[in-house]
């Protein structure tokens, strides 16, 4: 992750953390003047949410009053038709997938705020083909085109990722606390991607040494630029309905 990208994501842990304590200490006051038959917390909350992981919904199980559970689903598409990796560019779709199970601690009983521990289960993924005509330089080798032809580059996460969160409702829009505005703030660890490069020129075989080494450290490249998605942040916007 680069300094910019750290800072940015350590600005939203601070507005994101200082914005749940505040809302916390509002449910808190709400709470102490309300004499209602309200209960401390509605079991069950669904949810729609947008944020980096892409555009879903979850569900939520708040099973006694310091613990629940919790899952959902995020997805997201798009294209970029001049991404540069390497010393090629590429035409590349970008496939954002993700579902978090996680385990939801709340440290008081009559607030939102929570903290989550689990995983999430990736299927991020970005393929592209490169394009182009005439002498190809890498390394500063230079080559045919056809020798080396299209390239057919596929960068995947890991499955598996440690995740962790905090997040809670901002607010709510009615009294009897159904209806809230909350976010959450967390990061998965992705391990190291998988990369695929492979060429459909008359070498694509590996018959030529020179080039297939000259492939080698593209991939390496492309190994160097997807690592820096290694800590996957999450930050989210939801609209809920608790039950």
């Amino acid at each position: 992750m680069t300094n910019t990208k750290l800072y940015l994501y350590a600005a939203s842990l601070i507005i994101c953390a200082g914005t749940t304590l505040n809302a916390s200490a509002a449910e808190a006051a709400d709470n102490s003047s309300d004499s209602s038959s309200r209960p401390p917390y509605q079991p069950w909350t669904v949810g729609a949410e947008v944020g980096t992981p892409g555009i879903g919904g979850f569900g939520s199980w708040r099973f006694s009053d310091h613990l629940g559970v919790r899952t959902g689903f995020d997805y997201f598409q798009w294209t970029e038709k001049n991404l540069s990796i390497g010393d090629f560019r590429y035409s590349a779709k970008a496939r954002l997938m993700s579902e978090p199970l996680t385990l939801d601690i709340y440290p008081w009983q009559k607030h939102s705020f929570h903290v989550s521990v689990g995983v999430m289960f990736n299927q991020n993924q970005l393929t592209g083909t490169s394009s182009g005509f005439g002498p190809v330089t890498i390394g500063g080798q230079t080559f045919d085109f056809s020798d080396i032809g299209l390239l057919n580059l596929k960068i995947q996460q890991q499955v598996v990722n440690p995740y962790l969160s905090i997040g809670g409702n901002f607010f709510y829009f009615d009294h009897a606390h159904h209806w809230g505005l909350g976010g959450e703030l967390g990061v998965a660890y992705s391990g190291d991607p998988r990369i695929s490069l492979t060429s459909s020129g008359r070498f694509s075989g590996g018959g030529h040494d020179v080039l297939g080494g000259a492939l080698g450290q593209e991939k390496q490249k492309a190994q160097d630029w997807a690592n820096q998605f290694t800590w996957f942040p999450v930050v989210k916007l939801m609209v809920t309905y608790s039950f």
